[in-house]
């Protein structure tokens, strides 16, 4: 491929945006990791304290494992339910900070718009041979772009809650009753 320099991008980094990463360097590949947050799993920090319904077997992603387990890391206990802070406390802060993994996540920084590389959106014919172009803001307010030869993304519906509408349209009267609208966990 004429852009296999490049690196894959992956916005998003929490439970899913780190297990991609993960089978991406397991598979020789560089992943360039945006997290919009301060911290990895921003998101997940917000419901940290609910105990989620599936148990320690079913959250850690088996490529993330054995990157973890090379490092001496143990698992948690299969059977046990996580909150969300143990499940970033427990395994993704320990990912997130592996030497294979930390290089590649830059944390308080928005996608704001993505994007292939010297063309417009009605431009189809060869589209596939220009890169993406993933333009973000820092949380210090700065502009930047990347390319990537693909974008993976991993970002969630947390800070973008469907519609309440059918049809994935706002129910009448929802943009005027968004003040009273409560979509997070309580």
């Amino acid at each position: 491929m004429q852009h296999a320099q490049l690196p894959v991008a992956i916005i998003g980094a929490g439970p899913v945006g780190l297990a991609a990463a993960a089978h991406l360097m397991t598979r020789g590949e560089r992943p360039l990791l945006l997290e919009a947050g301060a911290d990895i799993g921003h998101t997940v920090r917000q419901w940290g304290h609910v105990r989620m319904f599936s148990p320690w077997r079913y959250n850690i992603d088996t490529a993330a494992r054995r990157l973890l387990e090379a490092t001496g890391w143990q698992a948690p206990n299969p059977d046990a339910l996580p909150t969300g802070n143990a499940l970033i406390d427990a395994y993704l802060a320990p990912l997130a900070t592996l030497p294979c993994m930390a290089p590649h996540l830059r944390l308080g920084t928005r996608v704001v718009a993505v994007g292939r590389k010297l063309l417009d959106k009605v431009k189809t014919i060869g589209r596939e041979a220009h890169p993406f172009v993933l333009r973000v803001e820092t949380a210090d307010g700065r502009a930047h772009e990347y390319e990537a030869r693909a974008v993976i993304d991993a970002s969630g519906t947390w800070e973008q809650p469907n519609p309440m509408g059918a049809g994935g349209l706002p129910a009448h009267g929802e943009a005027t009753c968004a003040q009273w609208i409560a979509t997070g966990i309580p």
